[in-house]
């Protein structure tokens, strides 16, 4: 399996392994984290195991590249961001979390600036996609905070918990990116 990790001053990012269950079932446990996002709550311990799994096996096809977000200096486990390709368009789509003790440290936006690059870069793509809920701002200033674009509201285009939920959608394109990384 191809292994790469990535590093900000903030963050650093490696591929999801078994000693993050633990980790995981803690934090996205929270109920804070399910109101913004499709992770299951409560958030059993098998359910890590077999997240953890599918995006190691994800991993392996090629199909989608999903990271542990790490804290500096401790390398504290904070949470996951990745990114799931469609290479039929050359282009994927983002999705993060972090676990509520950690937020309001830049820890999202650093990650995701990271992710970008990443595929920009390594996987050469041409267009990176995101998404919120409308009422989850935080996430829409994480996205705006790396250079991304707003797109677009998809009205009631989620079905969240038995309610239907607006969507925000943000991307940003290589040339975007290329003409931020000069300007």
């Amino acid at each position: 399996m191809k292994t790469w990790t990535m590093e900000s001053d903030l963050c650093q990012m490696r591929p999801l392994d078994t000693r993050d269950i633990g980790p995981i079932t803690q934090l996205a446990g929270a109920a804070e984290i399910a109101a913004n996002t499709f992770v299951p709550h409560p958030y059993p311990h098998d359910a890590a195991s077999e997240f953890v799994k599918l995006c190691q096996e994800r991993w392996i096809h090629d199909e989608a590249y999903t990271f542990a977000i790490l804290h500096k200096p401790n390398r504290d486990f904070t949470g996951t961001i990745g990114i799931h390709l469609d290479q039929a368009h050359n282009c994927a789509f983002v999705g993060y979390w972090i676990g509520k003790p950690f937020w309001g440290r830049g820890l999202a936006t650093a990650a995701l600036r990271l992710i970008i690059q990443f595929g920009f870069g390594r996987l050469q793509l041409n267009r990176i996609e995101a998404g919120h809920f409308s009422d989850n701002l935080a996430s829409g200033r994480v996205m705006q905070k790396a250079n991304m674009r707003f797109e677009g509201v998809r009205r009631q285009s989620a079905l969240h918990r038995e309610h239907y939920k607006d969507v925000v959608y943000y991307a940003i394109l290589r040339d975007d990116h290329l003409r931020d990384q000069t300007s």
